[in-house]
């Protein structure tokens, strides 16, 4: 009886030990996924972190399987020239390839507010950069803070804007509009002064004041002006807002009441088009050479300014790299969200080019209009 007793005290023991065991076992797994959850849990947090401090290399592999995300926010593409634009940033694209980057490009149709609104959504649907054709120069900083609190790279095209403390801009490409528009007039004063013209009498065709470029073509225009005062006189400045109607009737008005008009500069060659339909209203649109001719100097580089070029119409147009400015943009806005900074540590101002009828064959290849010109 007592080895009985003795057998079954030390199958008591036995089982309350393993009992124990299995207890402390249960307890031990409990405590490792936990705390393997929590380590999880904070290199997750630490990776956000970093990404939203960067907005480089991390924040491209926050994207769809590890793709690069690029809001695109357009003014309008209802000038050829933003049409040439879009060309560069679809080169671009295509360049680095789909299964590295994705587009979101929208239009705001000169909306500021609407475009406020797109660059906002695209950035909560996680965009990694921003490239942006603004409609508001003042505006659009609002945006940029935006993009400044989320880390992500805003990349200017065309339009430029200028870094704040509180609104800093990643990078950006535009036209040297001072420089291009001041080269522009310097070869027309040589051209009157080849061609004995004794006074350039010019009415010029102002676009958006909301445009930073704009002052910077009529700021070129003035310095050349007043360094040659007596060949050059200002007649009129008509305000066109880029709006096609205003560019019409203020031509013709300006026509009617100083019809010693002889030379038009016109701020873009969206304005090119109303100003060909006033002169011929007027009898005014001659060939060089012919009696009445007026000389017209549109600006940046569409198809009915080459053609008017080619036809013997216009002696010069202001040529820009507006395909490049595009393509670099998109590339510019690819790499810095992917780390490199150092490349694009300056925005960028294109020198631009003149077309004139000497050197056509060689420049109008180079204008985002040459393959819309005629045959």
């Amino acid at each position: 009886m007592e080895r009985k007793k003795l057998f079954k005290s030390l199958l008591l023991v036995l089982a309350l030990l393993v009992a124990v065991a299995m207890i402390a076992g249960c307890t031990k797994t409990a405590d490792d996924s936990s705390t393997a959850g929590d380590a999880t849990e904070q290199t997750d947090t630490a990776d956000t972190a970093d990404t939203t401090a960067t907005g480089g290399e991390e924040a491209a592999d926050s994207g769809s399987g590890g793709v690069t995300k690029i809001g695109i926010s357009l003014d309008n593409l209802d000038d050829p020239y933003w049409v040439g634009l879009k060309m560069g940033l679809d080169q671009a694209l295509e360049e680095i390839g789909s299964d590295k980057v994705q587009a979101d490009v929208q239009v705001c149709q000169g909306d500021a507010n609407l475009q406020a609104k797109q660059i906002q959504d695209m950035l909560a649907a996680g965009a990694n950069a921003i490239v942006c054709v603004y409609v508001d120069n003042e505006a659009i900083k609002q945006s940029i803070k935006l993009c400044n609190e989320k880390g992500v790279p805003f990349v200017y095209a065309d339009r430029p804007v200028d870094s704040s403390d509180d609104a800093k801009v990643a990078w950006g490409m535009n036209t040297d509009d001072y420089e291009l528009s001041k080269q522009g007039w310097e070869w027309m004063v040589d051209y009157a002064k080849k061609n004995n013209i004794e006074k350039l009498n010019v009415l010029e065709l102002v676009g958006s004041l909301t445009d930073a470029n704009v002052l910077k073509r009529t700021n070129g225009f003035e310095d050349v002006m007043k360094a040659n005062p007596d060949l050059i006189e200002r007649v009129q400045s008509v305000p066109t807002e880029w709006n096609i109607e205003k560019a019409a009737s203020g031509v013709t008005n300006a026509l009617q009441a100083n019809p010693e008009i002889n030379c038009i500069f016109m701020h873009s060659d969206v304005l090119l088009a109303p100003t060909i339909q006033s002169l011929e209203t007027a009898d005014r649109w001659k060939k060089t050479g012919e009696d009445g001719h007026v000389i017209v100097m549109p600006y940046s580089g569409n198809s009915t300014s080459l053609d008017s070029v080619k036809d013997g119409y216009v002696e010069m147009c202001f040529g820009m790299n507006t395909i490049k400015i595009g393509h670099d943009a998109v590339m510019a806005a690819y790499e810095i969200a992917n780390g490199d900074t150092s490349t694009y540590s300056t925005p960028v101002a294109d020198p631009g080019f003149l077309i004139t009828t000497d050197n056509f064959d060689e420049t109008s290849k180079m204008a985002y209009g040459f393959s819309g010109m005629k045959k």
